[in-house]
């Protein structure tokens, strides 16, 4: 058979009756029996609870068997590699590797039968995974009849073992193994073996399934959709769909062509545009050439004309030069004798001169009188102010005043010196209040090391208080001690470790025991720290003694007293502290006041000081009035004789500017005279040149060789045009061929086409549109190069567009002949599609109704009162892409007699899920196949209350035992006591520990009437010895 093509249902009637896995998951690959046509219940017991124990992966393994079209067999089942062990997965990548390939084996053979039955009909069905893709097909697929599966003492014995009967079995598509894409066919034909519900990370289920959650929380497009999935209408949706997508993309095709027509016509109308703006400009240009010639004799013409017109304009103008000329020399002469009068002139300066010189001394004087008068203004305003400012003298003058002025201001530098010493005592004051309130103002740095570390201490001076008669004594006997600091006994020598840093520290130890005979000793400050057994020492070792007050060390030391306020007792010495803030504050401020008096002395004396200068400076001013004023005096009395000498002079040279004047006015009329004579003959001249220019520009002999004729053929020519031409300028035959060349030139090279233009036309038609100053000539010089130009390209372009011409015809042909069939073609598509799909209506409309049937049979048989499906046809989807979705309501009698109602009202939990399990199996009742059907269902009953779970489980094993459905459901641990007295057969899966990559043995019990169908096929897996039953 190895070298045939692949076979088809190979299958046939046989069902499932053993499977092993090798490498999958974690599954062990002890064989399986399995029982069918009834409810197999799958359990497990993982090493704490269901839960990974590899369930679901064992209904994954049997839809795989079964081909399951959810698994994409047609994309190569890339969902089948997860099925594989992963030691991530299981926790061990650190002990074991991952699996590379794995296989999946199922022996099929008849529902029932002896021993002998199962060895002639048996068939072992191999499929191997391959994790990686490089080898080949992520599926194998081989087959033998007979019982081929691995054997061996352990797992590894029987994963060596499963490599070699692979390889032992023959490849079944010629040298090569059948891939996922023909799996199914090849087992099964067009048969559908299987519809599962799987919710599980191996594969979840593309279908909805009706068993995870209410019936009544899913869609009606969705029940159709699981309807469809379980009776295999599904696969003829597809086809369904696909057809739409035929006929989307036939009708794409036809718009396509129609649309490229469309664009094919634009471009050969552009081609064709092209072509008769090319015929035009033809026509155009020998119009323009005509116009050419034209214009040409009339030029000729007209500068003939011409030349003789200024050739007469010039020797007129000769003539009247000549005459002003002369008349413009005799005024001249009249101009000199009028400007050489030398008398006249030298009176003239002469005036002008003494004029100036008077006018400038007049100025001066005025401009001496006018700065005296504001010196004297200046002055007297600071004689005023000087004097207003000596009053403040207080008839002192200024050495009384400078001496008095030294004397305030060093009293004011010394109570300044007061306030700061004062400043600072009080100062000192202040901090010694805040140090003894605080209590850190003797022995601050030793009670802070301490207090950092958690002892406490306080100084001995604040520990210890004294009443008036315990003062005379005990002041001077603790003052060597006032900055000892305070400790608890206990604390004392770890003190004095922490104060090894600070030299000549004092540490006084507290709550001594006390030793008798001593009395009257001061009181403690704190009761924390009793220092009476230091005191009783102190007490020991001095004696008191009067005037002055004193006391005697026994080492020979004398400590006066006499201190005039208490210094023990934190209080007391705070207040005493308080009455030296009080005093420096009243010495603070007796300075500040001495400071204010000496401040008033200072400013008086200042301002003695400044009066008795200013009356020095009055004095001085006084005298510098004097002086200024006599001085203006002396000016102004000279300025008043120059006066009538002033006067005498301006009539003088009033009188010469006058005659000056008419003089000049004589002369400038005469010189105007002559200047409007030398203006006229001026533009005469430019005229006869301009003349003469405008003669060399006629061109004649140029105009002469453009005509290439005679000039009585020129008059000819323009006696011979229609009497609406006789008129026409030069200007007027230039205008029209410009015009007929530019629009030659537009028709033969539009904008979207002036890449083609050559670079000859290109460079003349630059010169011929260029502005600016000379462009009209640049224009006219440019024309019949231009033309020549053009006519040569579309005497050139005859032929080419001749062939256009008629590819275009042809190509519309044919293209018009292409969109007519793509329309038939998807005419035709669409017909085929409407009897199709109208087929197709039928076809679910018949299945819709045989499911209804048998729901309303399972419904009654199954303690129910009638169960149907309420559907309509919807119209097909426009868009090629989306399903043809259909919505199917199933509705059921609540009661006998009582119509029946939607399944999403309001319901009793038990009723929703009872009716769903019946859907179930009457959708996979009317598949229609004519195949045993297996159900696969993950999860079973989990969304199902107690009492729900064991009546769904129960109608299950009924339907599979009446209806000859195999139904392999996985549950949950509080599921197992309700399976395993419905279902037929037990399967548990065991792991007890998480160190080993695989399963245990599982346990296979078989129930009623299958348990001897269990065992035999138990022992004929295992090839065990088997006895049959008498």
């Amino acid at each position: 058979m190895s070298g045939s093509t692949p076979q088809e249902d190979i299958v046939g009637d046989r069902v499932l009756v053993g499977l092993q896995s090798v490498r999958v998951s974690r599954l062990s690959t002890h064989p399986v029996p399995i029982a069918a046509g009834t409810l197999i219940a799958v359990a497990g017991q993982g090493p704490k609870d269901s839960n990974g124990a590899g369930k679901s992966s064992l209904l994954a393994q049997i839809s795989l068997l079964h081909a399951d079209e959810q698994w994409r067999f047609g994309s190569g089942a890339p969902a089948a590699v997860d099925l594989l062990f992963n030691s991530e997965d299981a926790g061990g990548e650190d002990r074991w590797g991952n699996a590379d390939h794995g296989y999946v084996i199922g022996v099929f053979a008849p529902a029932v039968g002896t021993l002998d039955q199962l060895q002639a009909s048996a068939l072992t069905v191999w499929i191997r995974i391959d994790r990686s893709s490089q080898k080949g097909p992520r599926l194998k697929l081989r087959w033998q009849d007979g019982l081929h599966l691995p054997a061996g003492a352990s797992e590894a014995e029987r994963e060596q073992a499963a490599d070699s009967v692979w390889q032992a079995l023959p490849p079944r598509a010629r040298r090569q193994d059948v891939a996922a894409r023909d799996l199914p066919r090849t087992l099964y034909g067009e048969h559908v073996r299987c519809v599962s519900f799987l919710s599980t990370s191996v594969r979840a289920s593309a279908a909805p399934n009706l068993l995870a959650q209410p019936l009544n929380e899913i869609s009606k497009r969705r029940i159709f959709e699981a309807i469809a999935a379980l009776t295999g209408i599904d696969r003829e949706l597809e086809t369904e769909r696909q057809a739409r997508r035929h006929e989307y993309d036939l009708l794409q095709k036809a718009n396509n062509a129609e649309s490229d027509l469309a664009t094919w016509e634009e471009s050969a109308q552009v081609i064709e545009d092209g072509i008769d703006a090319r015929d035009q400009a033809r026509g155009r240009v020998a119009e323009a050439a005509d116009r050419w010639r034209s214009r040409t004799a009339r030029l000729l013409c007209d500068a003939l004309q011409r030349n003789a017109e200024i050739q007469a304009e010039v020797a007129g103008i000769d003539t009247e030069i000549e005459k002003t000329s002369r008349t413009a020399q005799e005024l001249v002469g009249q101009v000199a004798e009028l400007a050489d009068d030398k008398a006249f002139i030298r009176r003239q300066q002469a005036a002008v001169n003494t004029f100036d010189r008077l006018d400038g001394d007049d100025r001066e004087m005025s401009n001496q009188v006018a700065t005296l008068e504001h010196q004297i203004e200046e002055t007297d305003r600071q004689l005023r102010a000087a004097r207003e400012t000596a009053r403040d003298a207080d008839g002192r003058d200024e050495p009384t005043a400078n001496r008095e002025r030294a004397e305030a201001d060093n009293k004011l530098e010394e109570a300044v010196k007061a306030v700061g010493v004062a400043e600072k005592a009080l100062s000192d004051a202040e901090t010694r209040l805040r140090d003894a309130e605080s209590g850190r103002d003797l022995a601050r740095q030793q009670i802070d090391i301490l207090a950092a570390e958690g002892i406490g201490g306080i100084c001995l001076l604040d520990a210890v208080v004294l009443n008036v008669q315990q003062r005379p004594k005990w002041e001077p006997t603790l003052w060597p001690y006032r900055e000892a600091a305070v400790v608890d006994s206990g604390d004392l020598d770890r003190a004095s470790a922490l104060l090894a840093s600070v030299p000549g520290s004092t540490l006084i130890a507290a709550n001594l025991t006390t030793s008798a005979g001593h009395v009257d000793l001061p009181s403690n400050g704190d009761p924390q720290y009793d220092l009476s057994g230091f005191l009783a020492a102190l007490d020991a070792r001095v004696t008191t003694r009067a005037t002055p007050d004193r006391v005697h060390d026994d080492a020979g030391v004398v400590i006066v007293g006499g201190f005039p306020r208490p210094v023990t007792g934190r209080a007391a010495r705070i207040a005493a502290a308080r009455e030296r803030v009080r005093q420096e504050c009243e010495s603070h401020q007796q300075a500040e006041e001495r400071w204010n008096a000496a401040v008033q002395q200072v400013t008086a004396a200042e301002r003695r000081q400044k009066g008795a200068r200013a009356s020095v400076e009055a004095s001085r001013l006084d005298v510098q009035i004097g002086s200024l004023r006599k001085r203006d005096q002396a000016i102004r009395d000279e300025r008043a004789k120059l006066v009538p000498v002033l006067a005498a002079a301006g009539v003088e040279r009033n009188e010469v500017l006058r005659l000056e004047g008419v003089r000049q006015e004589q002369i400038e009329s005469l010189q105007h005279q002559k200047a409007i004579l030398d203006d006229t003959n001026k533009a005469r001249r430019e005229k006869r040149e301009n003349l003469e220019k405008e003669q060399s520009q006629l061109g004649l002999p140029e105009l002469t060789a453009q005509w290439d004729g005679t000039l009585e053929a020129a008059s000819e020519h323009l006696l011979a045009l229609p009497d609406n031409q006789q008129s026409w300028t030069a200007g007027d035959w230039w205008e029209e061929a410009r015009d007929l060349i530019r629009t030659a030139i537009s028709e033969c090279f539009p904008p979207t086409a002036s890449g083609s233009m050559s670079t000859e036309i290109t460079g003349l038609l630059g010169e011929f549109n260029q502005r600016g100053p000379s462009s009209n000539q640049r224009a006219q010089a440019a024309f019949d190069p231009l033309r020549h130009a053009l006519h040569v390209y579309l005497r050139q372009l005859e032929g080419t567009d001749r062939y256009e011409r008629q590819q275009i015809a042809i190509q519309r042909r044919e293209r018009h002949e292409s969109l007519g069939a793509a329309r038939i073609g998807h005419e035709e598509a669409v017909q085929a599609s409407r009897a199709y799909r109208g087929a197709l209506s039928s076809a679910i409309k018949k299945k819709l109704a045989d499911v209804a049937a048998q729901f309303d049979q399972l419904d009654r048989n199954y303690g129910g009162y009638g169960a149907s499906l309420q559907y309509d046809e919807p119209p097909a989807p426009v868009d090629p892409t989306e399903d043809w979705s259909w919505n199917v309501a199933p509705t059921w009698r609540r009661a006998e007699g009582r119509r029946h109602i939607p399944y999403d009202r309001r319901a009793n939990t038990a009723q929703i899920d009872d009716r769903a399990i019946k859907l179930v199996c009457a959708a996979a009742a009317a598949s229609g196949t004519g195949r045993p059907l297996v159900l696969v269902l993950d999860e079973l009953g989990r969304n199902l209350g107690k009492q729900h779970r064991r009546e769904a489980v129960a109608l299950l094993g009924q339907i599979g035992r009446e209806s000859g459905i195999t139904v392999v459901g996985a549950l949950q641990d509080d599921m197992e006591s309700y399976a395993i007295d419905a279902c037929g057969q037990y399967v548990k899966l065991r792991r007890s520990s998480d160190s080993t990559p695989y399963n245990e043995q599982p346990v296979v019990v078989g129930y009623d009437e299958h348990a001897p169908r269990v065992e035999l096929l138990r022992a004929w897996l295992t090839s065990n010895e088997y006895r049959e039953l008498a």
